[in-house]
């Protein structure tokens, strides 16, 4: 006999051996039904259960009498750890419930504990769902190969009820991201479906109280198109909801985020919900089919870390869909990104912040120069003519269209268009508001400090010339805690009043302009010292660009 056919008549023989022990246990149990059915649960498991030998129903049947491994399992806490996280992964339904930011602390205080990101209050969670009755509970404490994970350790997860395995891998890069890798085996004979949840829950009193000029809340990127919700925005009876293939979702602060990136392949209904006091961002892929004998392999990715511009770069090109767009750039991307590029780089530089923000208004201020000097050059031309225009003003006091005409005839004359020093301003107004966006959103800020007093360019200036830099203990209304810079921004907007040609001929508007230092002064001062500092230094440019223009003029 060769050796084919002695293998062939081995097996034979089992199954045959099989068959009748599996007879042997039905009609021991049916005489004797007090007998524990476990013996027939375990040799069900010893084999696979050949398709020619019995029907569907009773496969069905066997899968409902075994005790499912998971069940009998203790469900563990696995530590995870790289240079940048640390926290902990409960292997029951891979929720992320504990994870600290290593390179941030809350405050600037010696020993500052690290930011905490996800917790109790905010966490993940991830399972895979289906009708099929067989399907393992992913939700429950699977088997766990791997002790931590690290990014040279990932962990092998694995529920199975003997007719279909998930086998989940969890790996750890150098950064915030988790790798999330699903085989699922269809050991039995009929297909199977199954769907895969991913809900990132925020509870309610977790959520930052002080609101800022950055977007937080909901955030996704959804048919090639970034949308943000906040979370006011959503309501119990009033989700968010869309179907998409590929894209992500998740929950953004100002500087951090935790952010669900299912397969690209999947298509999914991404949804932002309130569910009492529960904040939910969550994602459903649409049923996926295993068919007997096949394995189904699915990547979802989880980051949960702060927002740091190159890094999500570096994502982005790894195959994430604009994930830059993670940070709040507003309306002027095409101007923002460079400029956070460029401040980094100057950060890069020097060292130092504060600096940084210096060099770059000044080195912008040049760049600006053109334009800049054009209005400079007008609004000089126009202080020139004043003690015309109010010598005109007297003459024609109480006839306001003679007086109109007087005017244009003596733009004419002196070759001075009032309008051309606005223009260049207009021109610059973008420019503004994305550097202001730069100077908020920019997580270098965090904490960032400058020189003296100044430890954190990202809060107000804690400085209070209203009690004498705290050598006078009384108690002011916070509207007047204002600092050093915000008063200094002040007096340079004064410097610039005087220097400009009189905007109106109203008294009362005059008035008005002449309280705008003051007002900006007590507005600014609950603003980022960062942004005082950089809009102070702007003036003093601006102010040392206006009089070298003014004398060149002859005013």
């Amino acid at each position: 006999m060769s050796h084919l056919d002695q293998e062939k008549q081995e097996q034979k023989s089992m199954m045959i051996a099989l068959v009748l022990v599996i007879g042997v246990l039905m009609g021991f149990n049916w005489f004797f039904p007090s007998r524990s059915e476990k013996v027939e649960a375990y040799v069900s498991m010893l084999e696979p259960v050949s398709a020619n030998s019995e029907s569907r129903v009773a496969i069905e049947q066997k899968a409902q009498q075994v005790t499912p491994q998971n069940q009998e399992l203790k469900n563990v806490t696995v530590p995870l750890k790289n240079d940048f996280v640390s926290g902990s992964l409960s292997a029951a339904g891979t929720q992320f419930d504990s994870l600290s930011l290593l390179q941030y602390r809350e405050t600037t205080a010696e020993n500052s504990p690290y930011v905490s990101l996800l917790n109790k209050g905010f966490l993940t969670q991830l399972n895979w769902t289906s009708s099929d009755a067989h399907f393992p509970n992913t939700s429950m404490a699977p088997q766990v190969s791997g002790n931590e994970l690290t990014p040279f350790t990932p962990i092998v997860l694995t529920w199975t009820n003997g007719l279909v395995t998930v086998e989940r891998t969890v790996a750890l890069d150098d950064a915030y991201l988790f790798r999330v890798t699903d085989k699922i085996t269809n050991h039995g004979t009929e297909p199977v479906q199954a769907t895969l949840n991913g809900q990132i829950i925020r509870k309610k009193d977790t959520i930052p109280t002080k609101a800022t000029s950055v977007h937080e809340g909901f955030l996704g990127f959804f048919d090639n198109r970034e949308v943000e919700e906040k979370y006011t925005d959503i309501e119990d009876d009033e989700p968010f909801s869309t179907v998409n293939k590929g894209g992500w979702i998740g929950i953004t602060d100002k500087y951090w985020q935790a952010v669900f990136v299912p397969d690209q392949s999947m298509t999914s209904d991404m949804s932002f919900l309130k569910k009492g006091e529960d904040y939910i961002a969550s994602f459903v892929s649409k049923p996926e089919t295993i068919r007997p004998g096949e394995t189904l392999i699915k990547t979802t990715s989880l980051f949960a870390g702060a927002k740091e511009l190159q890094l999500l770069n570096q994502y982005t090109d790894a195959g994430i869909p604009r994930f830059d767009l993670s940070i709040d750039f507003g309306w002027y991307y095409f101007l923002t990104k460079p400029f956070l590029y460029f401040l980094g780089f100057l950060y890069s530089l020097v060292g130092n912040m504060g600096v940084a923000i210096l060099i770059f208004a000044t080195l912008l201020r040049i760049a600006l120069l053109p334009i800049a000097t054009k209005s400079y050059e007008s609004m000089a031309k126009m202080k020139k003519i004043q003690p015309k225009i109010k010598a005109l003003q007297e003459k024609f006091k109480d006839n306001k269209q003679q007086l109109q005409l007087e005017m244009m005839n003596l733009y004419k004359r002196d070759k001075v268009n009032p309008a051309s020093g606005c223009l260049p301003l207009l021109i610059q107004i973008p420019v503004f508001f994305a550097l202001y966006k730069v100077l908020s959103v920019s997580i270098l800020m965090r904490q960032a400090p400058f020189f003296g007093w100044i430890t954190d360019l990202s809060v107000p200036d804690p400085s209070s010339v209203f009690t004498a830099f705290g050598y006078l203990p009384w108690p002011i209304p916070s509207v007047l805690n204002i600092g050093v810079w915000p008063v200094l921004m002040g007096l340079t907007m004064v410097i610039q009043q005087r220097l400009n040609p009189s905007p109106s001929t109203d008294e009362n508007q005059k008035i008005i302009m002449n309280m705008m230092p003051v007002i900006f002064t007590f507005m600014l001062g609950n603003f980022a010292a960062g942004l005082v500092i950089y809009w102070t230094w702007s003036n003093i440019l601006s102010i040392a660009q206006q009089k070298y223009i003014m004398k060149k003029v002859g005013v």
